[in-house]
């Protein structure tokens, strides 16, 4: 044919076909002539129909020709078709009968440049993320201590053995509960989704652990589907994304409460190891009994000097008395004083003076006025210091002591009592929070588990305990831990 088509038209002249027969010619031959082809080009006018069909246009800088993808198609379809995007098309070129128009029937489309699927994680994140499934303040803190834990992954896998590994160890009486699931291939969106509502439908589970081992892109695309992202942000249980290895990134990680880089890390994130949870409780409680004991003792000091300040109030009475006396004493001395002196003026002058006698006692009388006047003078000055001293005396006598001593006792005892029952509150508020971290450590006790009619065997021969029927040699001696009592066992056959 050397690329030409040749249309059967050759009928008699006299012949005539309608418009239907002669579209119908020409859609049979390009069907018989030409077979599937690529085709590069851009999209204009794309539009998805309620059929769930796509039409667009596919189109260069000289030609464009009208295109379709059916929903079978279409829903294998990874990214969204836009205008402007530049794709490359697998499909078969057509008549459509109805328009009489050429038509491209697409059935595999990829992306020019990128790849499909990093276009479509692109988009879903852009698209999620407008909606707010992304944001940080809807996002939830993991449980302190969690007594059961949900897992959504694949039976088997790499992944799920480190996690169990990793949370036996760490907490030897966790409740675990996993919910297979596939972790990729066809559907394995669907599968995870739906184990993540069952979890959140059983509600035991305090926290969840979805994930997988490494992988490439198409391996992890399954944590990318949309169906996944949706039932992450519709969980009332807080969910840790586990997916692949540390340089990994799904839309999953984005959505859940918490991304952990690998399963191990998030099994080290989820549950706390109870040796350190016990080493901090016993720091808590060393740091309690010191900060009680510093209260205490700072109490009972300031209660000690207080009573110290009134334990002798008859010193207090004897330290004003001898004051009162001692001023009494300064006072009569200072009065003596200052008439010797005066009648030492008046000797001196009688020696001086050679008058006549009337002025001699003229002068004697003008001295006995002096001495009056200062007998006097000192007397109004005396008299308001003994009355202070009479007073300082009365106010400080047994009765009114006794009674201040009574009223600063009843407020040390008043005292004393608040300090008791501040003490006593503090105590009791540690004391029950003691209490609750010991009953959470209780709950999470390998002790409890014996209670429910479980049992833990320990091998003689190395002296761990059995986790792995594997790990047990025939003639094994074991060691079987019952809630009461201990049984000892030999290994005759085991099913591994």
């Amino acid at each position: 044919m050397d690329g030409q088509l040749e249309f059967p038209l050759k009928a008699a002249r006299r012949v005539a076909i309608n418009v239907t027969q002669l579209v119908r010619m020409v859609r049979e031959s390009l069907e018989v002539n030409l077979d599937e082809y690529w085709v590069v080009g851009e999209v204009s006018n794309a539009r998805l129909a309620p059929s769930n069909h796509l039409y667009f246009t596919l189109k260069d800088a000289r030609s464009s020709v009208s295109a379709v993808m059916f929903n079978s198609a279409y829903r294998r379809l990874r990214f969204r078709i836009e205008d402007g995007m530049k794709i490359v098309v697998r499909g078969r070129i057509n008549l459509y009968e109805a328009r009489g128009t050429l038509q491209f029937y697409a059935e595999e489309i990829e992306p020019r440049g990128a790849g499909a699927l990093q276009i479509a994680f692109e988009q879903l994140k852009q698209r999620l993320g407008a909606e707010g499934l992304f944001d940080e303040g809807r996002k939830r803190r993991l449980p302190f201590l969690p007594r059961s834990v949900g897992i959504v992954t694949a039976l088997g896998g790499a992944g799920l053995r480190d996690m169990l590994r990793i949370l036996i160890d760490r907490c030897p009486n966790l409740h675990i509960i996993v919910r297979p699931s596939r972790v990729q291939g066809p559907g394995a969106a669907v599968e995870i989704a739906a184990a993540i509502r069952d979890l959140n439908a059983d509600g035991r589970a305090e926290v969840i652990i979805a994930g997988r081992g490494g992988g490439s892109l198409e391996d992890l695309w399954a944590f990318n589907e949309e169906v996944v992202a949706r039932a992450i942000f519709g969980s009332v249980i807080p969910i840790v994304s586990a997916v692949g290895h540390e340089i990994d990134y799904t839309i999953a990680d984005f959505v859940a409460d918490l991304r952990a880089p690998t399963p191990t890390a998030a099994a080290h994130m989820v549950v706390q190891e109870t040796a350190e949870l016990r080493r901090r409780v016993a720091e808590t409680a060393a740091s309690l009994a010191g900060a009680i004991e510093g209260a205490v003792g700072s109490r009972r000091r300031e209660i000690d000097h207080l009573d110290a300040r009134l334990h002798e109030p008859v010193n207090l009475i004897r330290q004003a008395r001898q004051h009162t006396d001692e001023a009494a004493s300064d006072l009569s001395a200072a009065v003596t004083e200052r008439l010797n002196d005066l009648r030492r003026s008046v000797r001196e002058l009688a020696t001086r003076v050679t008058s006549p006698l009337a002025l001699m006692r003229e002068r004697r009388l003008h001295a006995s006025r002096l001495a009056l006047r200062l007998a006097q003078t000192l007397r109004a000055q005396s008299n308001p210091l003994r009355l202070a001293v009479a007073e300082v005396s009365a106010r400080l006598n047994e009765t009114n002591l006794r009674a201040a001593l009574a009223v600063r006792r009843t407020r040390v005892e008043t005292l004393a009592r608040r300090l008791e029952t501040a003490l006593e509150t503090a105590v009791d508020t540690r004391r029950i929070r003691l209490g609750g971290i010991g009953r959470q450590l209780d709950a999470v006790s390998p002790m409890k588990v014996l209670d429910r009619g479980y049992a833990v065997a320990v091998n003689r021969r190395d002296g761990r305990a059995v986790v792995d029927a594997g790990a047990v040699e025939i003639g094994d001696e074991l060691d079987i831990r019952l809630r009461h009592g201990r049984l000892s066992a030999r290994t005759i056959g085991r099913q591994v």
